[in-house]
């Protein structure tokens, strides 16, 4: 059985949370803080409140707190960067007031930063992709630029190709399945790879860019037939970019010229690989 608090036990109640509240009227005006809040904004903004609303305060650092988000950070009176969840209740009654709540999530968002920021570092350092096990973007890169270096310094043929292959079953099995594929066809010397959109990349040192449009054509006529075996069911279709080295090139502009060679296919739609 709950016990009805006098006014003045409810003010202390109020004083001691140590969570910061702002009341508001019905008309949103500002009609008191607790001392938390008085804390988190310091005395000398928190003692202007009174009578301001979120429609005065909307272009005053305060204004944040009254915005209509369920999360908001802060820079507090202790110039320190708080991260607040805002809870809203209604009293009820006759003369209703709204309070909000601030409650202080900063360890939970920082915490949060950390991972993210951890699982950004992890990924920069992964030189694989996690589905087919190939190189991803960044292996790839990093295996094409001393090829690239050493073409340019033996003047030796280097040719990539960039392909995607789609069915109506795209998902990661058939990824697998694919690179598997491309791996069984290629050179010992040959890379394969994977770029940051999923097209698959193949690297083709000592390939001239005639050659590597030959080895494509091959590689679309195995990839029909291996579809056909596998799932008679599906329609695989796969688009074709190819370009070779040139001496203005770098890793990055060959890379770039296969991934321009296999948007052409895709825009033409043509299973025959377009070079560049």
């Amino acid at each position: 059985m709950s016990e009805i608090l006098s006014p003045e036990q409810a003010s202390r109640l109020i004083d001691a949370c140590p969570i910061p509240m702002l009341v508001l009227d019905t008309e949103g005006v500002i009609r008191a803080c607790n001392p938390s809040f008085t804390a988190l904004v310091g005395k000398s903004q928190a003692t202007e409140l009174a009578g301001q609303s979120a429609s005065t305060l909307i272009n005053q650092p305060l204004g944040t707190l009254l915005g209509a988000g369920t999360q908001v950070s802060w820079t507090g009176a202790d110039a320190q960067l708080h991260h607040l969840e805002v809870h809203r209740s209604n009293t009820g009654g006759d003369d209703p007031l709204e309070i909000l709540y601030y409650i202080n999530i900063t360890r939970q968002v920082t915490l949060e930063q950390s991972q993210q920021a951890l699982r950004e570092e992890l990924r920069e350092h992964t030189l694989t992709d996690s589905v087919t096990g190939l190189l991803n973007q960044r292996g790839v890169m990093l295996a094409l630029e001393p090829q690239v270096a050493r073409s340019r310094r033996y003047n030796s043929p280097i040719s990539v190709v960039t392909l995607d292959v789609f069915s109506t079953r795209n998902d990661d099995t058939l990824r697998k399945q694919v690179a598997q594929q491309l791996k069984e066809q290629l050179r010992w010397a040959d890379l394969v790879g994977c770029d940051d959109k999923q097209s698959f990349v193949l690297v083709l040192p000592e390939t001239g860019q005639e050659a590597a449009l030959q080895l494509a054509e091959k590689v679309h006529g195995q990839l029909v037939e291996f579809a056909e075996h596998t799932f008679p069911e599906e329609t695989l279709s796969a688009f074709y970019g190819v370009t070779g080295w040139r001496r203005t090139d770098s890793a990055v502009t060959l890379l770039k010229r296969a991934k321009l060679a296999l948007q052409q296919a895709r825009a033409e739609q043509d299973s025959h690989p377009v070079a560049l």
